[in-house]
């Protein structure tokens, strides 16, 4: 196969996914001989208009698409085409395949478990440190993790697989050469120090609204199975939820409280069959992960005075605690306590989340 062919034909203007779907169907998986096909040809393609087919002809198109890909070739772009073996073969399997695919940093593995972690982009700090701590449990468990570098849920879930110096990939809905959103810009390097960041569109192609529901069956395609940590009722993940459905793909959903909006998409797929996340023991048990160190915090790593080890081991976990409820429970004088939770908080084991209140984020 020509790969050249390949790039021309993902990027010919106005012809996206389900006509290039079509084309490469009806001439048997080979851009090329559609290139070379006549008028009446590619006229009996179904969807397949007088201004498509003039596109394909285009000579000129074609020569500045072709001097194109050398170019991104040789400025050491990364992209793989259906065709080849480093193509994810879990990608193969769905009806929407992306026929092409380009990353930063490197690809998934075909021989590891992958599981996405997606969610609201507006969070509680509880569904935060959820997903952190998701993320965290799953790439210590030696999976990988896949989520789509979206503010919230997203990127926590990074975050967790990172501090764990595990694999994540990031799936982007613009091109991997821009960051999006770019307050994500530290996790997006972090990502690739082990992982990649991936899409199937060209380098400068800037993020639209329309683009994310593409993405997101390429985060599920690329999954084994998806975990929704919150997500209202017209969040963007239950798409995802629905993709991964469609792909024959296992989905999860974190409970939320009764009346939460964050939690009510959550809830509605567990209501209609979704598998309920209630441990991270139970979770790698079904996922059939290494259970044995996977859900143990870093605290054996960790070099804690007793003071900060009785705070952070035995009285705060993922839901916020007051100042004056540590100071209650642990009987120390006030400034025991802050000078604890001031250490804890440098160390990146719990966070202030509004005035004197604090949660675990490990």
């Amino acid at each position: 196969m020509d790969r050249k062919y390949w790039f021309w034909i993902n990027n010919i203007p106005h012809i996206g996914n389900i006509k290039i779907r079509k084309i490469l169907k009806a001439f048997d998986d080979d851009p090329k001989a559609a290139a070379c096909a006549g008028d009446k040809e590619l006229g009996c393609i179904e969807g397949i208009t007088t201004a498509d087919i003039a596109a394909i002809r285009d000579m000129n198109l074609r020569k500045r698409l072709f001097e194109e890909y050398a170019g991104r070739m040789a400025d050491g772009n990364n992209m793989v085409f259906p065709f080849e073996d480093t193509y994810p073969s879990r990608l193969k399997e769905i009806y929407d395949r992306p026929n092409v695919i380009y990353y930063k940093g490197r690809l998934p593995s075909d021989d590891v478990k992958s599981v996405a972690v997606v969610g609201s982009r507006n969070c509680s700090e509880y569904g935060r440190s959820v997903a952190m701590e998701l993320g965290r449990v799953l790439a210590t468990a030696g999976a990988q993790v896949i989520s789509g570098l979206a503010l919230g849920i997203d990127v926590a879930a990074h975050q967790g697989a990172v501090l764990a110096g595990g694999t994540t990939f990031a799936v982007l809905a613009g091109g991997v050469d821009l960051c999006y959103p770019k307050q994500n810009f530290n996790t997006y390097v972090d990502i690739m120090r082990n992982g990649g960041v991936i899409s199937e569109f060209p380098d400068n192609t800037l993020t639209r609204p329309g683009m994310f529901p593409l993405r997101n069956r390429i985060i599920s395609g690329l999954c084994d199975a998806v975990i929704i940590v919150e997500a209202g009722m017209k969040s963007g993940s239950l798409i995802t939820a629905a993709q991964a459905l469609e792909q024959n793909r296992q989905v999860y959903a974190v409970p939320g409280r009764i009346g939460d909006g964050n939690s009510e998409g959550c809830n509605h797929l567990i209501w209609q069959g979704a598998q309920i996340v209630c441990s991270y023991d139970d979770l790698l048990a079904e996922l059939d992960l290494d259970i044995s160190d996977s859900t143990k915090t870093n605290e054996k790593n960790i070099l804690l005075a007793s003071d900060e080890k009785m705070l952070y081991s035995q009285l705060l976990d993922f839901s916020p605690k007051s100042l004056e409820t540590l100071i209650k429970e642990t009987g120390m004088s006030q400034m025991q306590v802050f000078q604890a939770l001031l250490t804890l908080e440098l160390k990146g084991l719990i966070k202030e989340i509004s005035k004197n209140f604090y949660i675990r984020i490990l």
